[in-house]
């Protein structure tokens, strides 16, 4: 199903089991789609059986006493399963009660629809869970053992078999299910992490909470260890040679993989040749070996505050795969050549050898760029300017401006935080982003004109229309808008909400709620475009060694080069790689933040008791969330702790009101908080306020 297609059936539950006119779905879906595409997507979904479309031409709802198989999940006390590809969540009930846990596999029955709800009862159990859950060992009054999940939160004890130890008391441990016992679930200690708040044993934690291994299995390091160290001479013979043109790499100052390097020459008639030429991974990572079947279980790296958790062996990600300084390395590369204004005339791409002659720091290639002195500054000079002027093409064309911050930390000897940054992005970042979207872009348009090959997509949906009026709702709290009233303009007017609120204090919140208020970007083999950069065709393509979808379109794009059969024939296969690759890069990043959560709170700890600055950022009818300026934290200042009033919210939760003295908190107000207490357990910050100046 497509992404778009799915994004309906949310529409669809706002009035439950309840019937839609034409009229009022079109209302609805602006600006997500015209009439001539809502009735194509309305087609589809009763074709699928989703929708019942009656006489009178109303469409309803296909779900009642519909079974699905799912993973169980929970919220707070609630049982829930995710119904795929609807994103629809199944309500259960008390999982406590119904005696579920996280990871387990069950099949399900749906019996209500309500609006903005879905009901549904246990029909069988499939699978018991196998997750891990992080808790401290604590001593009950019946003198047993038992952890409460810290990670993931779980309002459930485990309770420990008689025969633990009772030195594990204190200590944080990692636990597995074994068994439902009278009250409890009984669970087994599966790995001893050691003490809480020190930083081996927090950093374990959010490896084993988010599945993530630690080391690779013997038959893939010895599977690394026998690929030659050398390039065989009929390689170099059938690979295009640009060992001879000016390149280099430009990653940042901790990397250790460069997968990735820049060439450029000046041609006759005022034309350049860029080069981008990507670590040529499937050289080396074959199909069905046991390289290709760890990379995909972990689908992508992940790199933690203090470790990276490669998705290939060192050996190739940081050694054969790597595009190192003054070395012949393999690579896939996409050469265009470009007149001044960067306008494309011919492209080739295919297998290459390279040889990097330097490698660049963003900082150090910055530098260059600022002082016009160094190595390759001419180099520089000229991609900078055919970069700026793609920029500025893609978001004419209809890309967004969207920038993410990046949390950065400077750790001392003991791993604790020192200082904590926000990474700034410089001309050089932008270089390099523009070059690979350009290359992944060109991939995806050749890829696209293959009829009858299925490929790889990096797609981007717009956003849903609830998500659109929460959206404006909230930028209506800070004196802002946007017009939603068809793609383009919505388009345009967030680019220029971006440049309004550019330096100001507010800029982070209202980007960051913007962000969040798109869809995610996904792999899937049916491509809709990618919204947010304004493409109609995307793939991933310039990072085989940390993506596995990357890795996936360099062999389909590898068969098609060199005339062989495609490796990924069946497009539903190819739709479980992707699934699966996106499910990964979700954990991924979840487990990138967890980790810099963690981090900013240590950080945080040292400064209990001081006064820090803040923006109010969310507004609950128990209190208030901050974002503190310095560190991009968020804390909590209770209602409890306000000045004695009655507080009202409005109902848009853009205003928290005093209703006796007319005190009034408002999303954006500056506030003077003070730093009360850290809860590592909840990763949360307790704050108290101190001052408070209204907008």
């Amino acid at each position: 199903m497509r992404p778009t297609t799915a994004a309906l059936i949310s529409i669809f539950l706002q009035k439950g089991s309840k019937k839609w006119r034409l009229s009022q779905l079109l209302e609805q879906v602006k600006p997500l789609m015209d009439e001539a595409v809502l009735l194509v997507e309305l087609e589809e979904l009763v074709r699928e059986g989703w929708l019942l479309q009656d006489a009178k031409g109303r469409y309803a709802l296909n779900l009642l006493g519909r079974q699905f198989i799912g993973e169980v999940h929970t919220r707070h006390e609630e049982a829930y399963v995710s119904i795929e590809p609807l994103g629809l969540r199944v309500l259960l009930g008390d999982f406590r009660k119904l005696r579920l846990l996280p990871g387990e596999q069950v099949e399900v029955e749906i019996y209500a629809l309500y609006p903005e709800q879905v009901r549904g009862r246990l029909i069988r159990r499939l699978a018991p869970s196998t997750r891990t859950f992080v808790g401290i060992v604590e001593e009950g009054r019946n003198r047993r053992l038992y952890v409460t999940p810290q990670q993931p939160p779980l309002s459930m004890d485990f309770q420990l078999p008689k025969e633990t130890p009772s030195t594990l008391i204190g200590q944080k441990v990692a636990v597995r299910f074994l068994s439902w016992g009278l009250r409890y679930p009984i669970g087994e200690v599966v790995r001893v992490l050691g003490p809480p708040r020190v930083h081996s044993t927090e950093m374990h934690a959010i490896l084993f909470e988010f599945d993530l291994p630690e080391g690779f299995p013997e038959d893939v390091l010895a599977e690394a260890a026998a690929l030659p160290e050398g390039i065989p001479p009929e390689e170099e013979a059938r690979r295009h040679d640009f060992r001879g043109i000016p390149t280099f790499t430009i990653d940042p100052e901790d990397a250790k993989d460069f997968d990735d390097a820049i060439s450029l020459r000046q041609l006759p008639e005022g034309t350049y040749e860029v080069g981008i030429h990507i670590a040529d991974v499937s050289y080396y990572v074959r199909p069905e070996t046991a390289l290709d079947r760890e990379a995909y279980a972990r689908g992508t790296s992940v790199y933690l505050v203090d470790r990276t958790i490669p998705m290939l062996p060192e050996r190739l990600s940081t050694h054969l795969c790597s595009l190192r300084p003054n070395e012949d390395r393999l690579a896939f590369s996409v050469v265009f050549q470009m007149d001044a204004k960067a306008r494309i005339r011919t492209f080739w791409m295919g297998r290459t050898l390279i040889r990097s002659q330097y490698r660049f720091t963003y900082e150090e290639a910055q530098r260059v760029l600022e002082s016009g002195k160094g190595p390759f500054v001419e180099e520089l000079r000229l991609l900078n300017a055919l970069t700026h002027i793609l920029h500025q093409r893609r978001l004419k064309e209809g890309g967004i401006r969207f920038e993410t911050e990046e949390i950065r930390f400077r750790l001392d000897e003991a791993m604790r935080p020192v200082a904590l940054f926000v990474k700034q992005r410089k001309d050089t970042h932008k270089l390099i982003e523009e070059l690979m979207l350009l290359a992944n872009r060109q991939v995806a348009l050749f890829l696209s004109k293959q009829k009858g090959i299925p490929t790889v997509y990096r797609i981007h949906d717009m956003p849903k229309p609830d998500k659109l009026k929460f959206l404006q709702i909230f930028l209506d709290g800070f004196g802002y808008e946007i017009n939603i009233q068809s793609a383009r303009s919505l388009t345009r007017s967030l680019n220029e909400l971006i440049e309004l609120i550019e330096g100001k204090p507010e800029a982070h919140i209202i980007q960051s709620i913007a962000i969040r208020s798109m869809p995610k970007a996904m792999y899937n083999p049916k491509n809709i475009g990618h919204y947010g950069l304004g493409f109609t065709h995307y793939t991933h393509f310039t990072s085989p060694i940390r993506r596995y979808p990357d890795l996936l379109v360099h062999r389909i794009l590898e068969a098609l080069l060199e005339g062989k059969p495609t490796p990924y024939p069946n497009e539903s296969h190819l739709a479980e790689l992707c699934r699966h690759s996106s499910q990964r890069e979700k954990l991924a990043e979840q487990a990138e933040r967890a980790s810099i959560r963690y981090k900013q709170l240590e950080y945080l700890s040292q400064m209990e008791g001081k006064e820090v600055e803040g923006l109010i950022a969310g507004i609950e009818s128990w209190g208030l969330y901050v974002e503190l300026s310095e560190t991009r934290a968020e804390g909590l200042i209770p209602l409890r702790s306000l000045p004695t009033d009655l507080y009202e919210r409005d109902s848009y939760g853009h205003v928290l009101k005093g209703r006796y003295t007319h005190r009034r908190y408002r999303l954006g107000d500056q506030v003077l908080v003070r730093i009360v207490g850290i809860d590592f357990d909840r990763r949360l910050v307790d704050l108290e306020l101190i001052k408070h100046w209204e907008r």
